[in-house]
Protein backbone atom coordinates (compact mmCIF):
# COMPACT_ATOMS: atom_id res chain seq x y z
CA UNK A 1 0.00 0.00 0.00
CA UNK A 2 2.94 2.35 0.12
CA UNK A 3 4.77 4.07 -2.71
CA UNK A 4 8.51 4.15 -3.08
CA UNK A 5 9.43 7.84 -3.41
CA UNK A 6 9.90 10.12 -0.39
CA UNK A 7 8.75 13.70 -0.57
CA UNK A 8 8.44 16.25 2.20
CA UNK A 9 5.50 18.62 2.16
CA UNK A 10 4.32 21.68 4.02
CA UNK A 11 5.33 22.85 7.47
CA UNK A 12 3.39 21.45 10.39
CA UNK A 13 0.96 23.84 12.10
CA UNK A 14 -0.22 21.77 15.04
CA UNK A 15 0.53 22.48 18.68
CA UNK A 16 2.46 20.06 20.83
CA UNK A 17 1.13 19.20 24.27
CA UNK A 18 3.14 17.41 26.95
CA UNK A 19 0.91 15.01 28.89
CA UNK A 20 0.59 15.73 32.61
CA UNK A 21 -0.29 13.27 35.37
CA UNK A 22 -4.06 12.71 35.41
CA UNK A 23 -4.62 13.82 31.80
CA UNK A 24 -6.93 11.93 29.45
CA UNK A 25 -7.17 12.30 25.68
CA UNK A 26 -10.80 13.31 26.00
CA UNK A 27 -9.94 16.14 28.42
CA UNK A 28 -6.97 17.31 26.33
CA UNK A 29 -9.14 17.40 23.17
CA UNK A 30 -11.89 19.20 25.07
CA UNK A 31 -9.44 21.83 26.37
CA UNK A 32 -8.23 22.53 22.84
CA UNK A 33 -11.75 22.27 21.34
CA UNK A 34 -10.65 19.55 18.93
CA UNK A 35 -12.38 16.25 18.13
CA UNK A 36 -10.77 13.50 20.22
CA UNK A 37 -10.77 11.13 17.20
CA UNK A 38 -8.79 13.70 15.18
CA UNK A 39 -6.23 13.93 18.01
CA UNK A 40 -5.90 10.14 18.19
CA UNK A 41 -5.62 9.76 14.40
CA UNK A 42 -2.94 12.47 14.18
CA UNK A 43 -0.63 10.74 16.65
CA UNK A 44 1.19 7.60 15.58
CA UNK A 45 2.49 7.25 19.15
CA UNK A 46 -1.04 6.61 20.47
CA UNK A 47 -1.60 2.89 20.23
CA UNK A 48 -4.11 2.67 23.08
CA UNK A 49 -6.24 5.82 23.52
CA UNK A 50 -7.10 4.77 27.09
CA UNK A 51 -3.42 4.88 28.04
CA UNK A 52 -1.27 7.98 27.71
CA UNK A 53 1.65 8.66 30.01
CA UNK A 54 3.02 11.80 31.64
CA UNK A 55 5.78 13.36 29.56
CA UNK A 56 4.40 11.98 26.28
CA UNK A 57 4.11 14.63 23.56
CA UNK A 58 0.82 14.76 21.66
CA UNK A 59 0.17 16.76 18.48
CA UNK A 60 -2.96 18.87 18.74
CA UNK A 61 -4.46 19.81 15.34
CA UNK A 62 -5.35 23.50 14.98
CA UNK A 63 -7.41 25.36 12.38
CA UNK A 64 -4.72 24.52 9.81
CA UNK A 65 -4.82 20.82 10.63
CA UNK A 66 -1.81 18.66 11.35
CA UNK A 67 0.85 16.73 9.47
CA UNK A 68 0.11 13.16 8.32
CA UNK A 69 2.13 10.65 6.33
CA UNK A 70 0.10 10.23 3.13
CA UNK A 71 0.53 7.43 0.59
CA UNK A 72 -1.58 6.11 -2.28
CA UNK A 73 -3.06 2.72 -3.10
CA UNK A 74 -5.04 1.00 -5.84
CA UNK A 75 -7.75 -1.65 -5.89
CA UNK A 76 -5.23 -4.01 -7.49
CA UNK A 77 -3.38 -7.03 -6.18
CA UNK A 78 -0.26 -5.03 -5.26
CA UNK A 79 -2.27 -3.01 -2.71
CA UNK A 80 -5.16 -5.23 -1.67
CA UNK A 81 -4.27 -8.78 -2.63
CA UNK A 82 -7.41 -8.88 -4.80
CA UNK A 83 -7.80 -9.18 -8.57
CA UNK A 84 -10.68 -8.12 -10.84
CA UNK A 85 -13.44 -10.69 -10.40
CA UNK A 86 -12.49 -11.44 -6.76
CA UNK A 87 -15.25 -10.81 -4.22
CA UNK A 88 -14.73 -7.39 -2.71
CA UNK A 89 -12.49 -6.12 -5.51
CA UNK A 90 -12.87 -2.32 -5.57
CA UNK A 91 -15.11 -2.33 -2.50
CA UNK A 92 -14.00 -0.36 0.55
CA UNK A 93 -14.21 -1.47 4.17
CA UNK A 94 -17.30 0.75 4.53
CA UNK A 95 -18.97 -1.05 1.62
CA UNK A 96 -18.72 1.71 -0.98
CA UNK A 97 -17.03 1.45 -4.37
CA UNK A 98 -13.58 3.06 -4.52
CA UNK A 99 -13.59 6.43 -6.26
CA UNK A 100 -10.45 8.39 -7.17
CA UNK A 101 -10.61 11.91 -5.78
CA UNK A 102 -13.04 10.81 -3.07
CA UNK A 103 -11.89 7.62 -1.30
CA UNK A 104 -9.24 7.66 1.41
CA UNK A 105 -8.19 4.94 3.85
CA UNK A 106 -8.01 6.20 7.43
CA UNK A 107 -6.90 4.79 10.76
CA UNK A 108 -9.64 3.18 12.87
CA UNK A 109 -9.72 6.27 15.13
CA UNK A 110 -11.52 8.14 12.34
CA UNK A 111 -15.10 7.05 11.74
CA UNK A 112 -16.25 6.24 8.22
CA UNK A 113 -17.68 9.40 6.69
CA UNK A 114 -15.03 11.70 8.20
CA UNK A 115 -13.97 14.40 5.74
CA UNK A 116 -10.24 14.67 5.11
CA UNK A 117 -9.11 17.90 3.43
CA UNK A 118 -5.58 18.09 2.04
CA UNK A 119 -4.93 21.72 1.06
CA UNK A 120 -1.77 21.02 -0.99
CA UNK A 121 -3.77 18.65 -3.22
CA UNK A 122 -6.81 20.96 -3.17
CA UNK A 123 -8.95 17.87 -2.45
CA UNK A 124 -11.38 16.74 0.21
CA UNK A 125 -11.72 12.99 0.63
CA UNK A 126 -14.14 10.79 2.54
CA UNK A 127 -12.86 8.20 4.98
CA UNK A 128 -14.30 5.03 3.44
CA UNK A 129 -11.54 2.46 3.76
CA UNK A 130 -9.11 0.86 6.19
CA UNK A 131 -5.87 -0.99 5.66
CA UNK A 132 -3.57 -3.03 7.86
CA UNK A 133 -0.76 -0.48 7.34
CA UNK A 134 -3.02 2.51 8.00
CA UNK A 135 -2.36 3.46 11.59
CA UNK A 136 -2.60 6.75 13.48
CA UNK A 137 -0.67 9.47 11.66
CA UNK A 138 -1.09 7.76 8.26
CA UNK A 139 -3.62 8.13 5.43
CA UNK A 140 -3.82 6.32 2.07
CA UNK A 141 -5.45 7.97 -0.98
CA UNK A 142 -7.13 5.76 -3.57
CA UNK A 143 -5.73 6.03 -7.12
CA UNK A 144 -7.08 4.08 -10.09
CA UNK A 145 -3.69 3.74 -11.79
CA UNK A 146 -0.74 1.92 -10.20
CA UNK A 147 1.80 4.25 -11.81
CA UNK A 148 -0.04 7.27 -10.34
CA UNK A 149 -0.03 5.64 -6.90
CA UNK A 150 3.69 4.86 -7.13
CA UNK A 151 4.47 8.36 -8.40
CA UNK A 152 2.55 9.84 -5.45
CA UNK A 153 4.96 8.04 -3.14
CA UNK A 154 5.15 8.94 0.54
CA UNK A 155 4.44 12.55 1.46
CA UNK A 156 4.19 14.49 4.70
CA UNK A 157 1.15 16.68 4.14
CA UNK A 158 -0.90 19.10 6.18
CA UNK A 159 -4.36 17.58 6.70
CA UNK A 160 -7.61 18.91 8.13
CA UNK A 161 -9.96 16.33 9.64
CA UNK A 162 -13.69 16.84 10.09
CA UNK A 163 -15.58 14.07 11.86
CA UNK A 164 -19.35 14.04 12.07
Amino acid sequence: MMGFVFFTGSVSAEKNYRVQSGDSLYRIAQNYQVDVNAVIAANASITNPAYIKPGQTIKIPDQNGTSFTVTAYTAGYESTGKRPGDPGYGITASGSIVDEGDTIACPPALPFGSKIHIPKLNETYVCEDRGSAITNGHLDIYKEDLDDALQFGVQQLQVKVWTY
